[in-house]
């Protein structure tokens, strides 16, 4: 093939390199046991990306709240409850980037990391410099699909405030707790978790980014929702019970599981395998950002 192309160039003068092709699409998680995986977003290709450490965080090795750069290169993960460390998926090179943070999420172009610090929300470059705090308060921070802006949760409403920090915006207030908030790829749409089904747990929502018609997305027990590249599926952790069947009330005795749905909710299936635990999905690739 290279042949081809190098002589499809001389003869024609005017031919382009193809553009490179997009990375592939693969989704993070921890176990809850402390150990962190990714696998190809149709499943297959499950690896462990940290090593595998106690059941409790008094091992500093400890890993959980992954997420994936938008390329999917590079993974963040929280260490120990209190560094975060940036992983490169293809050398297994490990760096940490900052040490008194959380629930790191990298920016729409890869340049900044958004992570909870304490109970406020703060910024840094990817290589840790120029760590900030752009919020007072709040937890579960992500970006608008233009990186222009963060949402959140605050005490159980959903806020939205710009990346570079000013005067917040409450998207959604009610009298049910509302909390994991991130945005469609194309901005249109948010989803969210909210404990407004009248069970003892929270289902996955939807509803405009300008506000409007919430719409149910999960019957049982669902959290974390999150959206492919290309917005065909949503991510999400659900409660099932022991023997593998969706959980509505959280009293029941469950374990955690990665599952994935459309966006109207539809065809809901198993993500992850039944012989792990999972939880708190992330997902990247499927684009070049260089570009």
């Amino acid at each position: 093939m290279p042949v081809l192309v190098a002589a499809s160039v001389a003869l024609t003068g005017c031919a382009e390199d193809s553009p490179p092709a997009p990375a592939p699409v693969i989704v993070s998680f921890d176990d809850g046991w402390g150990q962190i995986f990714v696998a190809n977003v149709d499943g297959s290709g499950l690896r462990q990306i940290t090593p595998t450490v106690a059941d409790d965080m008094s091992d500093g090795r400890y890993g959980n709240y992954a997420a994936l750069s938008p390329d999917g290169a590079q993974l963040a993960y929280t260490r120990g409850g209190r560094f975060i460390d940036v992983v490169d998926l293809e050398s297994g090179e490990v760096r940490t980037v900052h040490e008194g943070g959380s629930q790191p999420v990298f920016s729409p172009d890869g340049s900044t990391i958004a992570f909870t610090s304490g109970d406020r929300i703060s910024l840094m470059n990817a290589d840790g410099s120029d760590a900030h705090v752009v919020a007072p308060e709040g937890s579960g921070v992500r970006f608008s699909p233009d990186g222009s802006r963060i949402i959140f949760n605050v005490n159980g409403y959903i806020v939205e405030m710009p990346a570079t920090g000013g005067e917040s915006k409450v998207l959604l207030r009610d009298q049910f707790w509302n909390s994991d908030p991130a945005y469609s790829p194309d901005g249109s749409t948010l989803v969210f978790s909210s404990n407004r089904g009248g069970n003892n747990g929270s289902e996955i929502y939807s509803m405009p980014a300008g506000g409007g018609e919430i719409i149910r997305l999960t019957d049982t027990y669902a959290v974390h929702p999150q959206f492919t590249p290309d917005g065909s599926r949503i991510l999400y952790t659900r409660a099932t019970t022991l023997s593998g069947e969706p959980v509505v009330d959280i009293s029941t005795p469950n374990r955690a599981e990665l599952a994935s749905m459309n966006p109207d909710g539809s065809d809901q299936k198993r993500f992850t395998p039944r012989s792990i635990t999972a939880q708190y999905p992330s997902v990247g690739g499927g684009s070049d950002i260089s570009e």
